[in-house]
């Protein structure tokens, strides 16, 4: 059986995102009730990376990403995100995803992140195509100010959805307020 063409998969994956956006009571349960404080409308917003890809390779180059965390709230904590990164040597990445953040008292926190997007190489590394997966960890502080930061390993990869599938890993340092 043939695959889907990979831009329509796309397609299809972020409407359907878009959807739960535009209507979180599709997904909705009793969010509040189902994890501690701060609560994800609370940090919900703009953050900013920067770091690292493919790391100790051979195309390995400078990383910088913005990400927006809706203060949309599903069911088990997790909600949506969008972002993109770009590379030093004109590679990009945009996406749509979902994360969850696990809360280790009111000051540490760990965030578990997936996504899928369109992947353009640009005069980087090649990795099979065009739809790609993101998934990633990122461990972080709340700070005095109100401010979060966290550092993170995340792998980018089409997860065999071509025969060509190396991969990339990046190690973020990540800001947001």
């Amino acid at each position: 059986m043939p695959y889907p063409r990979p831009r329509h998969a796309a397609r299809v994956l972020l409407v359907l995102l878009g959807g739960a956006v535009a209507d979180p009571a599709l997904f909705a349960c009793n969010a509040d009730s189902e994890h501690d404080e701060p609560r994800r409308k609370d940090e919900s917003g703009l953050s900013v990376s920067t770091g690292v890809i493919d790391f100790g390779k051979d195309h390995e180059t400078a990383e910088v990403g913005i990400l927006h965390r809706f203060p949309t709230d599903w069911c088990l904590g997790l909600g949506p995100n969008v972002g993109v990164f770009v590379t030093a040597d004109e590679s990009f990445y945009v996406y749509a995803g979902t994360d969850q953040r696990i809360n280790f008292g009111r000051s540490w926190f760990v965030d578990v992140i997936t996504s899928v997007g369109f992947y353009e190489a640009g005069d980087g590394k090649d990795i099979g195509g065009e739809l790609e997966f993101r998934s990633g960890v990122a461990v972080g502080r709340r700070l005095r100010d109100g401010s979060r930061v966290s550092l993170g390993f995340f792998h980018l990869s089409n997860s065999s959805y071509y025969r060509r599938n190396p991969g990339v890993n990046s190690l973020l340092l990540r800001w947001s307020r």
